[in-house]
């Protein structure tokens, strides 16, 4: 659920709402606009990130305390991890504002769209929920069970 609304989230703001308010042009409204999105957001997103520690940390103490564990799966598992701090590195400094692009309101050319923090939190949540889709392969096959 925490991933849901978490890229979720992301995915509504990098493909609806940051186009359609860059049509807008830069006012005052809309930059209070993103200001309280931001705000209300990064509410959200803290506690999503608490949610993945937490389950993440049960999940993996779970698993890789099995005998059969392949490891396949904790090189997957430690890939997994990497991208999820860059995600939570990433939203931190969104939500310190230490990114001019964070609030939207600096204008970035279409080609370098992937410059942009919560355009990459995007991309990386999504080879994130790849990685967990991999890695419950890999663990269901560790211990036999049919796919």
């Amino acid at each position: 659920m925490a991933a849901a609304v978490w890229i979720g989230g992301g995915a509504f703001y990098a493909l609806i709402l940051h186009p359609a308010l860059a049509r807008v042009g830069r006012t005052p409204e809309r930059s209070a606009l993103l200001a309280a999105a931001g705000r209300e957001f990064g509410e959200v997103v803290r506690l999503a990130i608490v949610v993945f520690v937490a389950t993440g940390v049960v999940l993996a103490y779970t698993r890789l305390t099995q005998p059969r564990l392949s490891t396949g799966y904790v090189l997957i598992l430690a890939l997994k991890v990497i991208l999820s701090l860059g995600m939570f590195w990433l939203a931190r400094r969104i939500g310190r504002g230490k990114s001019a692009l964070a609030v939207g309101d600096a204008q970035v050319p279409p080609a370098r769209w992937w410059r942009q923090p919560q355009y990459q939190i995007l991309l990386l949540g999504a080879v994130v929920y790849l990685l967990s889709l991999a890695l419950r392969i890999v663990y269901e096959q560790s211990l036999g069970v049919p796919i």
